[in-house]
């Protein structure tokens, strides 16, 4: 179990700094675009192919990261309904639910790479076109990973005797909000 939490944690941190790298490539490459475009009629040709692929990049590692805090989008309006002890068996098998979604994703993506995009194709810059696109099997693979994780977690929990769902601390409120507290 601790190696397994200590390869979330290192996957964490890794799309946490590759989160942080793309964002920042993105907001330099849309800055220029606007500049070049404004103050000189021109831009870099594949500048935004290249960005419409960054966030493609940016979704898949915010969403690993995501899934990892447990701060991913769901559907909870049963929890409502379900007493306190149930409610982390119910986190259990949604986690393995979507687990196995992510799987069968990965393995559509890994296809869609081999079947559906031409090995010799090239985006820009004279770089494959899987280069671009292989992210969708490795996010599908990650997200899989780390719902897994979170499902053994709560299974080790429960086996110790903790019963109760920790809920993630809510992210801090905009400054406005705090202005107006």
């Amino acid at each position: 179990m601790k190696a397994l939490l200590f390869v979330d944690r290192v996957i964490a941190r890794i799309a946490g700094w590759l989160l942080v790298l793309v964002l920042s490539a993105m907001i330099l490459m849309s800055f220029g675009q606007v500049v070049l475009r404004n103050f000189f009629g021109t831009s870099i040709e594949w500048g935004d192919i290249l960005l419409r692929h960054l966030v493609l990049w940016l979704g898949f590692l915010g969403a690993t990261i995501a899934t990892g805090d447990d701060r991913h989008i769901k559907v909870d309006f049963l929890t409502k309904f379900i007493p306190a002890k149930f409610q982390k068996i119910l986190s259990i098998l949604t986690s393995l639910f979507a687990g196995v979604i992510c799987y069968f994703l990965l393995n559509a993506a890994i296809a869609f790479i081999q079947i559906g995009i031409d090995p010799d194709s090239t985006l820009i810059l004279n770089l494959p076109t899987w280069y671009f696109v292989v992210v969708i099997p490795i996010g599908y693979g990650l997200i899989s990973f780390r719902f897994f994780v979170v499902a053994l977690q709560r299974t080790v929990e429960i086996i110790r005797g903790d019963w109760t769902m920790k809920i993630p601390p809510k992210a801090d409120p905009p400054l406005a909000e705090k202005a107006s507290v």
